[in-house]
């Protein structure tokens, strides 16, 4: 089966009708669509699943169902989708169709005999809220079901079952954290991953049904204070789901506020940038006072270093550097003396312009504004200091020693006892400490800029304003925490709830007539199971040999004989009892198991992608395979071997929606005899379209 043609028309950023023809053959099985970030891949992606499952693409992906929540609901995330320029020209109807070829349909009356294809469309009106699905033949155009039900069953029965559809369209980054799952939650998704491609689901399904008639069977019996105990624990096992629906409605509320306070704090940064009169925003102190502390810590790193080499002064110092030194520190005792007597003239000159500005009295009905006032303030500052100054006296220097009286002394000492041999390791002590006196002096200078705009009654609004989002955005992520907790306690609740519900059921006095209806279902569930167990054990051999010998290609720790031996020696698949799946162990030469959790991110993404293989491998019939992100978290030695030697051999068609960093030129043109065709996404500025050909090819120049 594959997926052959696709049209969508006015959807996210896809304006009228866009066409991509995804035809692939034996050879040549992947198709290629690049694009950079946020010119529509995923939501391509998201048109194809839309198309096919409507309403229910949230239980596909993680993240279509976080992308619904943040709209609250399925019909606000819908209306949202139509096309930007469609909605500004009055159009109110978006569409994807399908065409689905190379499957074996049923004999059925409105389908053309011959065909072996199929066009599905779904339509979503934004005006009305109507969403519309159709299936129809290509070669007549005629519907071939009338019946809503009728056409969900078909999609599932036929093309791909939606339990299926999340080993079928992925985003490879984010299905790695299948490695971090439980071993009952993984037992429980590989039970699921084997039973939709195979189709056992079904037998599941019935073994659910009979269970059910069986505790219908069972409370029949029950005494009346008995039954009401049944009633009430299956009230609140309802109502604990009604509460951790509700919790995650918040929690995607939450999400959404986060969303738009981040929004914000962006914007304020940006205003007050953008009106610091200094060029320096107040949100860069923090970062400011850090380096502060980081340069005062090797001050006094220096500070000790000095220490001990004065006391080794024979091996440590250097005469002309010391000399140097010493003439600097005799000119900055000048400048001292001389700074004295221009300090006493400011401080005058400080205390007259206190009198002038901030003293009564002032004159009537005076309006001067607070930046006026500092405008006079600084030019009677800088005046002042013009004329009182010594600068005759004051000879300029770079930097100031901030050194103390032994200081000196030792340094004038010194200069009589040195060894040359300590030359480097001096020399470069001091340059060390001038470096960081003149980067303490630096940020000095900037503090006290970002200080003078914090004074501006305008960045102190925006700045306020940027707090109460920053606080409100924590208060956000900390409710959503605590949500998750209550969601996790409710969830124990069903548990907890569940367990005393069927030891009340196996309380109840069964009569004589159901005790033979529930004997006869039970060995209707007996048999099911059996034949699943079966189903499972012929199954097993092939998972672990396929899972090993992918492992084996792709991760480049198995890649040559020297390492071989040293991380994955074999793998073992176990079925669990009571219905819970497949456990899936690593071994090492040892048989010693290797922890999944102990896996990086990329050799993570590597395994579920051998195991999807796997399961894959196991299917019927051939599925197609749609990957966003394809290489991930992966090593650029790993995103070669999974380039070259995993996606060609992994279905008939193979859909990768790539950036170029991924899937580079060279990467492309290792696997281009595979490539059936390559598209890259464009946009204008509002929509995006498709072009033939992909980063830096020949087709696209």
């Amino acid at each position: 089966m594959k997926l052959s043609n696709i049209e969508i028309n006015n959807f996210r950023q896809y304006y009228n009708a866009v066409n991509i023809d995804l035809t692939t053959n034996s050879d040549e099985n992947i198709i290629i669509i690049g694009g950079r970030n946020g010119y529509g891949k995923t939501n391509l992606l998201l048109s194809i699943v839309w198309c096919l499952y409507g309403e229910k693409i949230s239980q596909i992906d993680d993240n279509f169902k976080k992308e619904i929540q943040k709209e609250k609901n399925y019909s606000s995330f819908m209306q949202q989708s139509i096309n930007w320029t469609a909605k500004k020209e009055n159009k109110d109807t978006f569409s994807v169709s399908i065409l689905i070829s190379e499957i074996e349909l049923p004999e059925l009356t409105k389908l053309n005999s011959n065909s072996e294809s199929v066009i599905i469309t779904r339509t979503f009106n934004v005006t009305n809220m109507n969403e519309k699905l159709s299936i129809s033949d290509p070669i007549t155009n005629d519907e071939i079901f009338d019946d809503e039900a009728e056409k969900i069953n078909f999609i599932n029965d036929y093309i791909i079952p939606i339990d299926a559809a999340k080993f079928v369209f992925f985003d490879a980054e984010k299905i790695s954290e299948i490695a971090n799952l439980s071993i009952k939650e993984e037992g429980s998704f590989i039970n699921d991953a084997l039973g939709k491609i195979l189709g056992l689901d079904t037998y599941d399904t019935l073994i659910e049904d009979v269970e059910f008639y069986i505790n219908n069977l069972k409370k029949e019996g029950a005494a009346k204070n008995l039954q009401e105990q049944i009633v009430d624990k299956e009230k609140a096992i309802e109502l604990s789901r009604i509460d951790i629906e509700k919790l995650e409605e918040e929690n995607a509320e939450k999400l959404k506020e986060i969303d738009d306070l981040t929004k914000t704090i962006r914007q304020y940064n940006n205003l007050i940038s953008q009106n610091s009169k200094q060029g320096n925003s107040t949100f860069n102190r923090e970062s400011i006072l850090l380096e502060m502390e980081k340069l005062r810590t090797k001050e006094l790193e220096l500070t000790e270093k000095f220490n001990e080499l004065s006391e080794v002064i024979p091996l440590a110092i250097l005469t002309g550097k010391l000399e140097e030194i010493n003439e600097h520190l005799e000119i900055q005792e000048k400048n001292e003396l001389s700074q004295k007597s221009s300090k006493e003239n400011f401080e005058k000159i400080e205390n007259f312009i206190e009198l002038l500005f901030n003293k009564p009295p002032e004159p009537d009905n005076s309006s001067m504004s607070f930046k006026d006032k500092l405008f006079y303030y600084e030019k009677a500052q800088n005046l002042g200091s013009e004329l009182f100054s010594n600068i005759g006296d004051f000879q300029e220097l770079e930097f100031e020693h901030d050194l103390n009286n032994a200081d000196k002394s030792l340094i004038s000492d010194a200069i009589n006892l040195i060894n040359s041999q300590s030359k480097d390791i001096f020399e470069k002590t001091i340059e060390e400490f001038n470096e960081v006196q003149i980067k303490f002096s630096e940020l000095n200078k900037t503090l006290s800029k970002v200080d003078a705009d914090l004074e501006d009654e305008l960045i102190l609004e925006y700045s306020s304003k940027k707090d109460t989002a920053e606080y409100n955005k924590t208060e956000n992520n900390i409710k959503i925490g605590g949500n998750n907790q209550q969601i996790t306690k409710l969830k124990n609740d069903i548990v907890r709830l569940n367990q005393q519900l069927l030891t009340f059921v196996k309380k109840v006095d069964v009569n004589a007539q159901n005790k033979l209806k529930i004997k006869e279902s039970q060995k209707y569930i007996d048999v099911l199971n059996s034949f699943l167990d079966e189903q499972k054990s012929k199954h097993k051999d092939s998972l672990e040999k396929t899972i090993l010998s992918e492992l084996k290609i792709l991760m480049h720790k198995l890649g040559s004989e020297e390492n071989s031996s040293k991380f994955i020696e074999d793998v073992k698949v176990t079925i669990l009892a009571s219905g819970q799946g497949m456990k899936i162990t690593l071994l090492d030469q040892d048989d010693n198991e290797i922890r999944k959790e102990s896996l990086s991110s990329g050799e993570k993404q590597i395994y579920i992608s051998c195991l999807i293989k796997a399961i894959l491998n196991e299917s019927i019939q051939s599925l197609p395979i749609f990957i966003d992100t394809p290489l991930g978290r992966l090593d650029e030695e790993h995103r070669d071997n999974i380039t070259k030697k995993y996606y060609p051999a992994l279905s008939e068609q193979v859909v990768l929606f790539s950036t170029n960093s991924e899937i580079t030129p060279k990467r492309y043109k290792d696997i281009s005899e595979n490539i059936s065709k390559s598209y890259l996404l464009f946009n204008d500025g509002a929509n995006t379209n498709l072009k033939n050909g992909y980063f830096n090819t020949k087709e696209n120049g």
